[in-house]
């Protein structure tokens, strides 16, 4: 439709688009800020969701300020760069406690997202994909697969971000289409994605702190462009005076933002005192769970579908003599929960779709205490109302900002019978 329309943004949804209402009409737009008075115009209805995007802005928000990127309203990435990082973390805090208040009582604490001091403007995040077009990089543009360039990547460090340029002018071979990186504490991998096979006459420059590798799209094949292998890892704080080494591949899922992660980490460990056997499910390679096991030495089982998590989990508790066990489980279909019985402390951390099948199978484990990470604030709350409906109570909710700009939330609870 080509016809444009007034309106005022009501509200600000998890994800990040603000909400406006025209004749019968709700109608989901991006960029916008609560109070913008927008012209705006109909773009698609999708699975009975109206979309729009502003035409122009009548009157600005008091709340608005100028975004720090100059792709800000095209580029996917980033929904809130036209907030203040206070105005941010207060809506995220919102979002959050929006979504588990059925839950909240008096016996809850709540404890608030702030925002992360940042005086560079680079928001932090250490993982990224970029899609390549005619030797540059960028992202998607929002619900599009045409790609976005921009001279600086305010959400990523600016380390990436220089890794990013210096991409840009290297010999890479034509056939790229992505390249992921993930800076770890000593060194980045870096991933070449493509659907061709990797040519034999391409030799990536060589740095002590880079890892190259080729992946070929659609497939789990990785390779190494160089040899020896470089072993990378995360470091993380456990006490003031201690700190682990968790080895990390290029596959390997890690939370994309450093800082983020650590308080992620402390939080479950003050949660997580007293505590003498863990049982972590959705581990990954270990991340939650270990630095449990290396602060206070307790007994960890854990269990993840991604069998090379798995592996490295098993790895890392091995080369840190930690009493941790890890074993590959579809944890969505159907399995044995005798391993996982009676737990002091069980770790919940699933993908996005939540972890359904588990809350719902709650009480066959029987576990003292309960700590949850919802990456999907909806799914989160849908797997709360299986903890509270099997007796269990919100004895804690933490909101936690590990994608600054963009309009995703991390929800972290604790839960008690």
């Amino acid at each position: 439709m080509s016809e444009q329309y007034t309106a005022t943004v009501e509200a600000i949804l998890p994800g990040g688009e603000g909400l406006v209402r025209e004749r019968n009409h709700t109608v989901l737009i991006p960029n916008t800020v609560v109070g913008d008075r927008i012209q705006f115009q109909y773009t698609e209805k999708k699975r009975g969701v109206f979309r729009g995007e502003i035409k122009h802005i009548i009157t600005p928000s008091s709340q608005r300020v100028q975004a720090k990127c100059s792709v800000a309203n095209t580029c996917g990435g980033c929904a809130l760069q036209h907030l203040s990082q206070p105005t941010q973390a207060e809506l995220k805090n919102k979002w959050v406690t929006d979504a588990f208040q059925a839950f909240i009582d008096k016996h809850s604490t709540v404890i608030s997202c702030s925002p992360q001091p940042n005086n560079s403007g680079f928001a932090g995040r250490r993982r990224v994909r970029w899609f390549m077009d005619n030797g540059k990089l960028g992202f998607r543009k929002r619900f599009s697969h045409h790609i976005v360039h921009s001279d600086s990547c305010m959400a990523i460090t600016q380390d990436l971000d220089t890794l990013r340029k210096q991409l840009e002018t290297s010999q890479l071979p034509q056939s790229i289409q992505s390249i992921q990186a993930v800076a770890l504490s000593n060194g980045t991998h870096i991933i070449l994605e493509s659907e061709q096979s990797c040519p034999t006459d391409f030799t990536p420059p060589k740095q002590d702190n880079q890892q190259w590798w080729w992946s070929k799209l659609g497939t789990p094949s990785i390779q190494a462009l160089h040899k020896p292998v470089q072993t990378l890892f995360d470091t993380i704080q456990i006490t003031e005076n201690k700190s682990i080494n968790i080895q990390i591949g290029p596959n390997d899922f890690i939370q994309g933002h450093a800082k983020g992660n650590q308080i992620l980490i402390q939080q479950i460990l003050d949660w997580s005192k007293d505590a003498k056997r863990v049982v972590d499910l959705f581990s990954g390679c270990g991340n939650l769970s270990l630095p449990l096991a290396a602060a206070t030495g307790i007994e960890v089982v854990g269990a993840e579908l991604n069998p090379a998590s798995v592996k490295a989990a098993n790895n890392n508790a091995k080369r840190l003599g930690l009493n941790a066990s890890y074993q590959t489980l579809d944890l969505f279909g159907v399995f044995s929960t005798e391993p996982f019985i009676n737990a002091d402390i069980l770790i919940l951390d699933p993908p996005r779709k939540g972890a359904k099948r588990i809350c719902q199978q709650i009480g066959q484990l029987f576990p003292k205490k309960i700590i949850m990470v919802n990456c999907d604030i909806a799914a989160g709350a849908r797997d709360a109302k299986a903890l509270a409906d099997a007796g269990f109570k919100l004895k804690a909710l933490r909101p936690l900002d590990l994608f600054p700009y963009t309009g995703h939330v991390e929800a972290l609870s604790l839960w008690e019978a």
